[in-house]
């Protein structure tokens, strides 16, 4: 069972209707949001989405039929990373 969240009031006392949530939200940051989202759905329709997506495929692919060599690659290079990264204290 959901509990409805009652209306907020403003600075009048008077309650705020639930749709006016994006009216909070300041002009810079909904242009920001615009310019992401457009950005987004240009590289789901770019050759390069395509590729990407083909190319996780063959590695699922690879993974899926080489378990143990996959997961020995893992392993190196983990231990490579940890230990390029590894700070001393």
């Amino acid at each position: 069972m959901m509990q409805e969240i009652p209306d907020s009031p403003n600075a009048n006392g008077e309650a705020e209707p639930k749709n006016s949530a994006k009216s909070h939200i300041p002009e810079q940051v909904e242009v920001i949001s615009e310019n992401i989202s457009r950005m987004y759905h240009q590289f789901r329709e770019s050759e390069q989405y395509e590729e990407i997506q083909d190319k996780a495929s063959k590695v699922k692919e690879y993974i899926q039929e080489n378990p143990i060599p996959s997961v020995l690659i893992s392993l190196g290079a983990g231990m490579i990373l940890g230990l390029l990264f590894h700070r001393k204290r």
